[in-house]
């Protein structure tokens, strides 16, 4: 019987331990580059809310470079802030966000467009790289030509309120 309260006593406290200090657990978010439909993982990097990512872009048919820059958002969305490109034309939009001229290019700003993930058929041609925080996720050669791949953000939320310590 005195085990039992020990066995009782440990689980009780662990229990308790874990309600107490979850909220201070930081949510783990996670970004994934996949395979469409088969999910095989071809990359991956941890990341948090407010991580900058860019994808830098030569269009296709204009060879001109097409630069978006995002931000990841706590919820594991993107939330688009600018497109820069070198002129318009196909797949160009000229209608988002406040354009303006900047060194030569056209500067579409203040956009502010959610995506939850990204899916697009892969050219190593048109995808220079993805880059997070400054440095490099993937080069556009580093993922088969023409393969379906999906770009999104995977992690666990802290479902608890995080306490906020103040003095």
């Amino acid at each position: 019987m005195a085990r039992s309260a020990v066995v009782w006593g440990i689980v009780l406290t662990l229990v308790v331990g874990t309600v107490l200090f979850f909220p201070f657990f930081p949510d783990s978010l996670l970004l994934v580059l996949a395979e469409q439909g088969e999910g095989t993982v071809l990359r991956t990097q941890r990341v948090s809310a407010g991580d900058p990512v860019v994808f830098n872009w030569i269009h296709s048919f204009e060879l001109i470079p097409w630069i978006e820059e995002y931000t990841i958002e706590s919820d594991g969305s993107f939330l688009l802030h600018t497109i820069t490109v070198a002129g318009f034309g196909a797949g160009i939009p000229a209608n988002k966000g406040v354009t303006h001229i900047e060194d030569g290019m056209v500067v579409m700003d203040s956009i502010e467009e959610r995506f939850d993930h990204f899916e697009w058929i892969h050219s190593q041609t048109a995808l220079t790289s993805i880059t997070v925080g400054g440095r490099i996720f993937i080069n556009g050669a580093d993922v088969e030509h023409h393969l379906p791949v999906e770009l999104l953000v995977k992690g666990t939320k802290n479902l608890w309120q995080r306490f906020r310590w103040t003095i």
